[in-house]
């Protein structure tokens, strides 16, 4: 996965880069490498970290498995910390066996740390300035993706909700999280599954003729319910039983949605009654957008002038595009003429984006759950409950996936995970006040969590015996103040909107591609997806998945993998069916473990581990 602002990008070894083992990268280090020693851990065999948490393995059998630890001279280094060691309490993804037992004891681990949790940005002026930084690099990887989402939303919900509702949306998450979770690092936002099931919802409103915002009002609410549910039943276990196979899969599917949804609406720019000059100066747009956010991506590998500056032009990139973009646009369309240049759809003040037809004016920031221009029936409101099914896998995939990779062990976290008390966090305290104001719905982003969580990671370069630079992880700075404080000001922003207005909608269109396409980058399916296009077998890299299992056996693997995620994209497009969706990605999990019928254990556990 890459982050649209690539500060972190070619650091962790290929064959590492993935959704459940992606070990970096970091700023300013070309090399990262791991020692893998034979460990004969029960930790590990389980597939799991200390006290319950999840590893980078995958559940298997009691065999010597091999994992990445720190060495010191022969002996593994006991990097466990310090509150799984003391802690009594049962672990973060262990069953408690009674009522709301994880979420409790989820609350019980953290409580210690919340004072912690807000000094600890202020204790050294190391920490002070790495926090300032990392404000400044979050806002802006944070900003610009809810900026193409939201105008996503608006072409797919008949403007029913647009930018303004996504930047609330973010800002309101991102406040409660950093607030109340038990996790702070991991960054909320909008994610493809759930822009796919929000287009899947709103025309299952036109095909029944009812109000889309009052029916996703009872949506989320039902959503809210059922995700609580999961919070107290200690439903976050599960993921004990998820593997790279399912992550992948899930993992593919984000990314060849929001590159088909990003052509889709270049595409549809031809057909929206615009000019020729203007449909054709939006294509433009949208390649140069896109193509200087690639640029800019690609900008700190290059040997152009300085480390730093590097480094700077490549993290902000994506928002400099913009700028370019839209100032090279306000040049060319006076000049050329042309007067019908589609632009953000956004209020001139504070105000929701629809506009209610009947009445020309803006509807309220309050949804009415029985109707807004009709009455909304009361069947619909059990109805909605079906879909919030669905909506809850989702939520519940995106936010415990992404938990597993922040959580990991390879991040030297020093204090505990809280999966259901952040599941909780979201059914409670998020999804109600998304679902009143009409607001699209947030769920734990992975790349967005990785920027935070990178930019807060402190590092030192050690030489290793042969004399070659190596990057050790010392700590992280782990804290709540720069979650808050990025999302403070995205709520400030939103009071920006008559600048907003200046932008060309192509232009966020080519950063959403952007996003889509960047996001195929570290997914392993598609490393080896793209091996079927390389019939000599001398130019195949030096990875384990190609060298440890027979060319047969990997294709085999990597087949079964495309074709579930082809028969989810096809049921996420075709709407009479696009409803169920969610509930087959869900079932890819227990289907892993028909995969050992099919495979060796010993070549699933260098394609699945």
């Amino acid at each position: 996965l890459l982050c649209p602002c690539s500060a972190f990008e070619n650091f962790a070894p290929e064959s590492s880069r993935h959704l459940g083992n992606m070990s970096g990268p970091l700023p300013d280090f070309e090399e990262y490498r791991t020692v893998r020693v034979a460990v004969n851990d029960d930790r590990y065999r389980r597939g799991s970290d200390e006290n319950g948490a999840p590893g980078t393995t995958a559940p298997t059998p009691a065999t010597t498995e091999s994992v990445a630890v720190e060495v010191k001279g022969d002996k593994p280094v006991d990097d466990t910390p310090e509150w799984a060691k003391n802690s009594k309490l049962i672990g973060p993804l262990q069953w408690s066996g009674y009522p709301a037992g994880g979420l409790i004891a989820d609350i019980r681990r953290r409580a210690p740390y919340y004072i912690s949790d807000w000094t600890d940005a202020f204790k050294t002026k190391e920490n002070i300035n790495l926090s300032l930084s990392t404000i400044l690099f979050c806002f802006f990887a944070c900003f610009a993706p809810a900026l193409a989402f939201g105008t996503i939303f608006d072409s797919v919900s008949g403007g029913e909700f647009g930018i303004v509702e996504m930047l609330l949306s973010t800002a309101i998450s991102g406040i409660v999280y950093a607030l109340f979770s038990g996790q702070p690092i991991t960054i909320m936002g909008a994610t493809g599954p759930e822009l796919a099931y929000t287009i899947v919802f709103y025309q299952i409103c036109v095909q029944f003729d009812l109000e889309f915002l009052p029916a996703r009002f009872w949506q989320g609410m039902w959503t809210a319910l059922f995700t609580v549910v999961l919070a107290i039943t200690d439903s976050c276990c599960l993921m004990h039983y998820v593997t790279r196979f399912t992550e992948e899969i899930f993992s593919a599917l984000i990314s060849t949605i929001e590159i088909v949804t990003a052509f889709i609406n270049i595409v549809n720019i031809f057909g929206s009654g615009v000019s020729v000059s203007a449909s054709l100066w939006s294509l433009i747009l949208s390649i140069l957008t896109y193509g200087l956010a690639v640029f800019f991506r690609d900008f700190k590998a290059s040997d152009w002038l300085n480390a730093p500056i590097r480094k700077n032009l490549s993290n902000y990139g994506v928002i400099i595009s913009i700028l370019v973009a839209t100032f090279a646009s306000a040049g060319f369309v006076p000049w050329a003429e042309i007067t019908d240049l589609e632009y953000l759809n956004v209020p001139s003040d504070f105000a929701p984006t629809y506009v209610i037809p009947e009445t020309g004016m803006r509807r309220p920031w309050a949804v009415n759950p029985m109707g807004i221009t009709k009455p909304f029936p009361v069947w619909a409101i059990f109805f909605t409950a079906i879909p919030a099914i669905g909506l809850t896998i989702l939520g519940y995939l995106d936010q415990n996936l992404t938990e597993v990779i922040i959580n990991g062990k390879d991040r030297k976290l020093s204090k505990p995970p809280g999966y259901h008390l952040d599941l909780f966090t979201c059914g409670a305290l998020i999804y109600p006040p998304c679902s009143i104001l009409g607001l699209p719905f947030t769920h734990a982003a992975t790349v967005r969590s990785l920027a935070h969580l990178l930019s807060l990671t402190k590092t030192e370069v050690v030489q290793n015996a042969s004399g070659r630079n190596e990057v050790k992880i010392t700590g992280v700075l782990e804290q709540r103040f720069t979650h808050l404080v990025v999302h403070i000001l995205i709520a400030v922003s939103v009071l920006a909107t008559p600048i907003l207005r200046l932008v060309p909608r192509p232009v966020i269109i080519g950063i959403f591609l952007y996003l889509g396409v960047s996001s195929i980058r570290g997914n392993q399916l598609f490393d080896r997806i793209w091996l079927l296009f390389v019939w000599d077998k001398s130019r195949w890299p030096d990875f384990p998945y190609v060298t440890d299992v027979p060319t047969k056996e990997m294709l085999k693997f990597t087949l079964l993998q495309l074709l579930c995620l082809v028969i989810l994209f096809v049921l996420s497009r075709v709407r009479e069916v696009a409803v169920v969706f969610p509930f087959v990605i869900g079932a890819l999990i227990p289907f892993r473990k028909v995969l050992p019928k099919w495979f060796k254990e010993e070549h699933l556990q260098v394609l699945d581990k």
